[in-house]
């Protein structure tokens, strides 16, 4: 049957001269069609990951980003110390900036391997505390500076006298960082008790900082009874005997481990 003689009889159907027709045939309900289905375990997954395999390939790569994330955070290991860099003055803040690779090495001399993992590793934090940044950057690297300190895990800073005083507040030095006149009260290098002088010390040469060494720069180590902790614990107080035994080796100038088991 053509097409013109198709539509004549859709048309007579349409109004009611026929009520059957013997060349078109309604559609059978959903219900009634053969329902397809898939036979075999291997065929079903093979159907499902052609039906959904956008879905399976967004949601694996969410996972396997969250799981690398937690690898990384639960396997990374600590170093064996950290020292925070920091000052006000726009000449030694850049300084340290640039000098802050040469720091860690010469930190990480001096450095046992407290964790034993085999190879010491000193993580030194450089934070930008220069007043001519843009004020906004200036405000957020403070609130970044004193949430380092509070966290205790920093026990020895580097800086310009005026950062170094900045941290602490209006609480008095002397709770602030460690007396260094009471425990080395012969070394030339120790400034108002509390500050160690890094220009014509032997940490200057090791960081190979000769000739480029700001005057205004000192170490000092963080007293266990400076405040704001959030409360002094055991991991804390084991922070601060690492920053003591590193600080004595500075002093004394003594390498804590050979040059090819630092990293």
């Amino acid at each position: 049957m053509s097409y013109d003689d198709d539509k004549r009889e859709l048309l007579k159907l349409k109004q009611g001269i026929i009520t059957e027709s013997e060349t078109i045939k309604e559609e059978p309900p959903a219900a009634d069609k053969a329902h397809y289905e898939v036979k075999g375990f291997g065929k079903k997954i093979s159907n499902f990951f052609y039906l959904y395999k956008w879905h399976v390939i967004i949601i694996a790569f969410f996972a396997a980003v969250a799981i690398f994330l937690i690898y990384t955070t639960v396997t990374k290991e600590r170093g064996d110390l950290r020292v925070l860099l920091f000052a006000e003055d726009s000449d030694v803040s850049s300084s340290l900036y640039y000098k802050n690779y040469d720091f860690e090495l010469a930190l990480e001399k001096y450095t046992p391997d407290f964790d034993e993992n085999g190879y010491t590793h000193v993580e030194t934090f450089y934070i930008n505390l220069s007043e001519e940044q843009d004020p906004n950057y200036y405000a957020m690297n403070q609130t970044k500076i004193f949430s380092e300190v509070n966290l205790g895990v920093a026990q020895i800073f580097i800086g310009d006298r005026s950062s170094l005083s900045l941290i602490i507040g209006e609480q008095d030095e002397g709770t602030a960082y460690e007396d260094l006149s009471a425990l080395y009260p012969d070394d030339p290098n120790v400034v108002d008790k509390y500050y160690y002088h890094v220009k014509g010390s032997s940490f200057e040469k090791a960081a190979m900082y000769i000739d480029t060494c700001p005057d205004d720069l000192y170490i000092v180590v963080k007293n266990s009874e400076f405040d704001g902790y959030r409360g002094y614990n055991d991991e804390m107080a084991e922070n601060h005997r690492r920053a003591l035994e590193v600080f004595d080796n500075i002093v004394k100038d003594l390498a804590a481990v050979p040059e090819e088991t630092q990293k």
